[in-house]
């Protein structure tokens, strides 16, 4: 089991946790219209969008068109709060959850309370599904996505700390960039075969002034496996979490760790 992570002041800047489904083809969005319901007084902001691509593979050539008369792909529904820090993505093959932490703001609660409210929201979405199609939603994916903001560490120097190790003074071959941003991906990570694993570091724009050059910068770590039919996929939820605290502490130093409060 992965160590347990805890900070007095975590750099948890957002979190998504992502639920991919065997596609619900008969889905509609007023089976689900009780959601709207129950779910307003706490997410009262609500949204249409055009339905997200599948995220299963698809034929490299296929072409879609929606001809006259046939049903108009379910789409994107999308609830918020009022201030945007909460959020509720699904259509007929995923449901998401996404948070965003203000500085100012209580602050990252911990993955189980917000894994709590993905079982209860998920639960309900379930089954309204069941009783329109008669279909159980079937999770065949899931994803982890943590943002962490690096405050007063601008990307070009979080760049080269992670890719030092953070094992000597943080360098950068060039002058101060106005912009800088990698991603490095793991299809298999390490000991977990199943997970596949993104690391990115980003500038944090829009944090400062539009002229100014941005001096932090976000660190993003994501993973994400397949879930066999049958299996235990709150089980690979945490699994992907665990590898997400692991990857971490390998891209972050003591010396951060210790300005954060960890306990």
């Amino acid at each position: 089991m992965a160590k347990k992570l805890s900070f007095a002041r975590p750099p948890v800047r957002s979190v998504v946790l992502s639920v991919f489904l065997q596609p619900l083809a008969k889905l509609r969005t007023l089976d689900l219209a009780p959601l709207r319901v129950e779910w307003r007084h706490q997410y009262p902001e609500l949204q249409e969008l055009t339905p997200l691509p599948s995220w299963g593979p698809q034929e490299p050539d296929s072409v879609q068109f929606v001809q006259s008369g046939l049903s108009w792909p379910m789409p994107l529904c999308v609830f918020a709060t009022e201030s945007g820090d909460r959020r509720i993505r699904f259509q007929h093959d995923r449901f998401i959850l996404a948070w965003i932490f203000e500085p100012e703001s209580d602050g990252y609660p911990g993955f189980d309370t917000l894994k709590s409210e993905l079982s209860e929201k998920l639960e309900r979405f379930s089954k309204l599904s069941h009783e329109a199609v008669g279909e159980i939603p079937e999770v065949k994916r899931i994803s982890v996505e943590y943002t962490n903001n690096l405050l007063g560490i601008a990307a070009h120097e979080a760049m080269a700390g992670v890719l030092t190790g953070w094992n000597k003074e943080s360098s950068f071959p060039f002058g101060k960039p106005d912009y800088s941003g990698f991603r490095v991906h793991y299809c298999d990570y390490e000991d977990h075969p199943n997970v596949g694993v993104l690391v990115g570091v980003d500038s944090a724009v829009g944090e400062s002034a539009e002229e100014e050059i941005p001096d932090s910068s976000n660190l993003t770590l994501s993973a994400e496996a397949d879930v066999e039919s049958g299996s235990d996929f709150w089980g690979a939820l945490e699994e992907a979490h665990d590898v997400v605290t692991s990857v971490f502490e390998k891209v972050t130093s003591e010396r951060m760790r210790r300005e954060w409060g960890e306990k």
